[in-house]
């Protein structure tokens, strides 16, 4: 799922411009993270049924729920209507560890406006979902463990999405089609994936992660656009880092920064 770069590979993409880049066409190494997260995000839960199961479906206005889970665990939470907010916490009970925490799965469906979801995950192998149909949503995903993935996919408009991971082997994928959308990642581990969608104006994005052996994929339709990337490692000289920008549209800032 990671991708190693040799000690050349990794001098050209140091050395490239992000003009350059913004003419690649997106590499097939990304194909294998983006297929994961896509069928991650279906109607079915693809793992296996351990612990406890908690669902709510909501249809009206002005609702508000909040779920605490630990051990391991699923929650699916889908809301019709308008001013809805909702917060799920998996294997965190008081701040407090359980034994053997991870392998929860939590899934958001939203499909009205003003919308508010928060999730928060520790351990390892969890996954976390939400689908914002509405305008002026705002999702926020903490993750903390190995092998988490994060999918966020926002199809309104004047959206913001803050997705924070820490540990190894993390994914986050980010889908926006709307205008005025911001996407916010920060990543800190080695061997993180991050990819970012974009059909719209005035979207902002800006991606951090730390550590080696990190993917960044950003690709914007649109105009006025600003995208950061900044990846820092520690392991060999390069960092074994790889960053790809396609940008389709005018006014476009783009800034890339790969150290060691």
């Amino acid at each position: 799922m990671k991708m190693q770069m040799t000690t050349i590979a990794a001098a050209v993409a140091l050395t490239v411009s992000v003009s350059a880049v913004a003419q690649t066409a997106p590499g097939s190494q990304f194909n294998g993270s983006r297929n994961t997260v896509n069928s991650m995000a279906g109607p079915l839960y693809d793992g296996n049924a351990v612990g406890s199961d908690s669902y709510i479906n909501q249809t009206g206005n002005s609702n508000t729920n909040s779920v605490t889970q630990w051990g391991t665990q699923i929650s699916r939470i889908k809301q019709n209507g308008s001013g809805n907010e909702t917060t799920v916490v998996q294997d965190d009970v008081v701040g407090v560890a359980q034994t053997a925490p991870g392998q929860n799965y939590s899934k958001i469906d939203q499909d009205g406006k003003f919308n508010k979801a928060d999730v928060n995950q520790l351990g390892e192998q969890n996954d976390s979902i939400i689908n914002q149909d509405g305008n002026r949503n705002n999702a926020n995903v903490a993750q903390d463990g190995t092998r988490n993935d994060s999918w966020v996919k926002q199809d309104g408009n004047d959206n913001v999405v803050d997705v924070y991971q820490h540990g190894e082997l993390n994914d986050s994928y980010i889908k926006f089609t709307g205008d005025s959308n911001s996407a916010d990642v920060f990543q800190h581990g080695d061997e993180l994936d991050s990819d970012i969608l974009a059909s719209g104006n005035n979207n902002m994005h800006v991606v951090n992660q730390t550590g080696y052996g990190h993917d960044s994929f950003i690709s914007t339709h649109g105009s006025n656009n600003t995208q950061t990337v900044n990846q820092a490692g520690s392991f060999s000289s390069s960092g074994q880092h790889f960053s790809q920008i396609l940008t389709n549209g005018n006014g476009n800032t783009n800034s890339v920064y790969q150290g060691n």
